[in-house]
């Protein structure tokens, strides 16, 4: 993986549009073959199990961005990787996806999860990149706060793994996890380029900076510059993190209880302005820094049968940075974090199974505010939220509402409504398989608000012209 290239786009692009699609993972409906979880019990030496995916996909936004037609229209090839391999002494694991946009000549590469694990009964060790469910607020809404997140479609973010060392001891009843990390590894987002004085980039869900500097009473024109530290200075930052389970989430009540001092995985900016008197323009160099926040979360369910229900807690404690004196820095403002969920399906309507999710989600803080050398407020603020929803209500269905020539025809349905910036999101995918291992996909995206001077930062209103549609088919294997 190119890391540094992929530190410079996320550090930008998660801060102008840092908050992910609220997209949750817990509907679970019978798949395609080749879909299994790399989470596998210990077992003697087997053979290596690998399934993969396959998926070319064309997608069409609805309106023309002027300066950027040509992301008006795309062709996504990508490819995801998921295997085990079991030996008599350890397992290795890794789950990897990659891509290529043909229009665009882009490529990624992302390794979600690569660890090796002892073996063991109900101890066991891991180490390398690994997921784990810190909370699931975090993972339900994929704030990206206790884990990273791949995110160069905001609406479609893919959750990664931490990296480190992870001792678990786990049973039926309970589990305990103790990490640590020396290392950090970024949440990522689109690649960001200077061109012409501004930040750009090849995407519909980045926005850049604005290029307006108020001095004096007077408009300047910005003209930016990156400043890219070396890699190992963004890498080399460590961090620890406990959780603690009490019951079987499968069944009966449960509790989770996770805390830990990390770097926030969302890279903080710091900013140098140089202003020539005789010049009516602002030369600003952006360099992206690291900081750490305690982190807590608690979650308390209960499940019974095909119904589970859940509250939650999170909550984010940033690290002020002081920038050296001429330069200003991102000062994050705490996050608490409030949300509730119910999970059911119902069997026999139509003959089928549906899945429904129900979600809400509350936050309070989460703001962004540049602060100088000695700590005060800064007169310029390059973004001011942390986060995409703050008062949001959600509800999906996904099941299998008919069969065509004896194949199943699944569909995929989200509704999104956030109170804070009176706008919502609707999401429908349709798949149809004519045989186990294909299947052909159709769906859409939809965004808006009802007031377009209400929230002009808001993410449903800076975002509202991305409305889109795509089709295409999957291989699994």
């Amino acid at each position: 993986m190119r890391v540094r290239t992929y530190i410079v786009a996320a550090f930008l692009s998660t801060a102008a549009a840092p908050k992910a699609m609220a997209q949750s993972t817990s509907l679970k409906l019978p798949q395609a073959a080749g879909v299994s979880s790399i989470h596998a019990p210990p077992s003697t030496s087997k053979p290596a199990t690998v399934y993969g995916q396959i998926r070319m996909e064309g997608m069409q936004y609805l309106s023309v961005i002027p300066e950027s037609p040509q992301l008006t229209y795309s062709q996504l090839l990508s490819a995801r990787l998921t295997g085990l391999k079991e030996t008599s002494w350890a397992d290795f694991a890794g789950d990897f996806s990659g891509g290529t946009f043909f229009s665009r000549g882009q490529s990624h590469l992302v390794v979600a999860e690569a660890y090796v694990a002892s073996k063991g009964q109900n101890f066991r060790v891991f180490a390398g990149r690994k997921k784990k469910d810190w909370s699931e607020l975090d993972r339900r809404w994929q704030l990206g706060l206790w884990q990273p997140k791949f995110a160069i479609d905001a609406l479609r973010p893919e959750e990664q793994g931490l990296t480190g060392v992870f001792a678990d001891y786990n049973t039926s009843g309970w589990e305990i996890v103790g990490m640590a990390t020396p290392v950090f590894i970024p949440s990522m987002g689109p690649d960001i380029r200077e061109e012409g004085g501004g930040l750009v980039s090849d995407s519909r869900w980045y926005r850049a900076p604005s290029r307006n500097y108020d001095f004096n009473n007077n408009i300047n024109r910005i003209q930016y510059q990156l400043d890219i530290p070396e890699t190992a200075k963004l890498v080399d930052n460590g961090g620890a993190a406990i959780m603690g389970r009490l019951g079987n989430k499968e069944q009966g009540p449960w509790v989770v209880v996770s805390g830990g001092y990390l770097p926030v995985n969302e890279l903080i900016l710091r900013r140098k302005n140089f202003k020539a008197a005789s010049e009516e323009k602002v030369d600003v160099t952006v360099s992206p820094d690291v900081t750490h926040h305690l982190i807590k979360s608690v979650d308390v369910g209960y499940t019974l049968g095909r119904v589970k229900a859940s509250l939650s807690y999170l909550e984010d404690d940033p690290k002020e940075k002081r920038p050296d004196p001429e330069w200003s820095i991102q000062k994050l403002m705490p996050i608490k974090a409030y949300a509730a969920a119910l999970d059911f399906s119902l069997s026999d309507i139509f003959t089928k199974t549906l899945a429904f999710q129900l979600e809400y989600l509350k936050i309070e803080g989460g703001g962004i505010q540049d602060i100088l050398s000695d700590g005060k407020p800064d007169d310029f603020t390059m973004f001011d939220e942390r986060l995409k929803f703050t008062n949001a209500l959600s509800i999906r269905v996904e099941g299998q509402l008919a069969s065509f020539f004896r194949r199943p025809f699944v569909t995929r349905f989200k509704y999104l409504y956030d109170y804070d910036q009176r706008g919502s999101l609707l999401s429908t995918e349709f798949l149809y398989y004519p045989s186990q291992k294909w299947a052909l996909v159709v769906g859409g995206d939809v965004l808006g608000v009802q007031d377009e001077n209400h929230d002009p930062s808001g993410f449903l209103n800076q975002y509202r012209a991305n409305d889109r549609f795509y089709g295409g088919m999957t291989y699994v294997f």
